[in-house]
């Protein structure tokens, strides 16, 4: 994680913290400063009038609502916009996010949780197989563990997994991005399965391949993420 973000979700993890102690350590990267105010005027996090500052934003969120912003604010800065297999991937970790954020809703869960990171970070590994070796990633399909291990001696569930723990994130959420083409490993496994197939059947896939059939639920999701996410993308540029 970037050092500045890395500094503020300590700090946001203390009980004693003061939000102009945060507002000041986020301040000293105007890019990270900025995308964390975007954010924070999100549905995701927004929780009562969109805010104009950096510490009305800092306010608005809370500070555990905080560390996921700087959390989602952090990936994005790993995917460059002048990389098309990036870009791509950086798309389909938003609609993913979103789709997960939706079925969590649907679940009585609050907006911007656990299942919006575990969406952003679950194909993160993708990415680094690809920063690594983009003719090696170019040979991959959708689900591929067999190939991913044979051309990188990892698959990109683990890698991703393994990042998401450096960062500190939530065990449930490194578990989910370990375990999210195998449902059955829990819960959040499950619904990021059921958002990552989301993804893909509304054109917004990791990697070209076939589209798993989506139940009415599911598609209704799918055409709300759709609507929502160049306004959502927006946020995160």
């Amino acid at each position: 994680m970037p050092a500045v973000a890395a500094r503020a979700a300590a700090l946001a993890s203390d009980p004693d913290a003061r939000v102009e102690d945060l507002t000041r350590i986020v301040a000293t990267d105007p890019a990270l400063a900025a995308r964390v105010l975007r954010i924070a005027q999100s549905v995701r996090y927004l929780r009562r009038h969109p805010p104009r500052t950096l510490h009305e934003a800092v306010l608005a969120v809370g500070f555990q609502a905080l560390r996921k912003v700087l959390i989602a604010a952090s990936c994005r800065e790993f995917y460059r916009p002048d990389d098309a297999v990036a870009e791509r991937l950086w798309a389909h970790a938003l609609t993913t996010a979103l789709a997960a954020d939706e079925l969590a809703l649907a679940a009585g869960e609050e907006r911007g949780g656990e299942s919006f990171i575990a969406g952003l970070m679950h194909d993160i590994g993708r990415l680094l197989l690809h920063l690594s070796d983009p003719g090696a990633y170019a040979q991959l399909c959708w689900h591929d563990e067999a190939t991913e291990t044979a051309l990188f001696g990892v698959t990109h569930a683990a890698v991703g997994g393994c990042l998401a723990e450096r960062w500190g994130v939530e065990r449930a959420v490194v578990e989910a991005v370990v375990f999210h083409h195998n449902p059955g490993a829990s819960p959040l496994a499950a619904r990021l399965a059921t958002a990552d197939a989301i993804a893909h059947a509304i054109g917004f896939g990791s990697v070209p391949g076939e589209v798993e059939e989506l139940g009415e639920a599911e598609r209704a999701i799918g055409a709300q993420v759709a609507a929502a996410f160049e306004a959502e993308r927006a946020l995160f540029a």
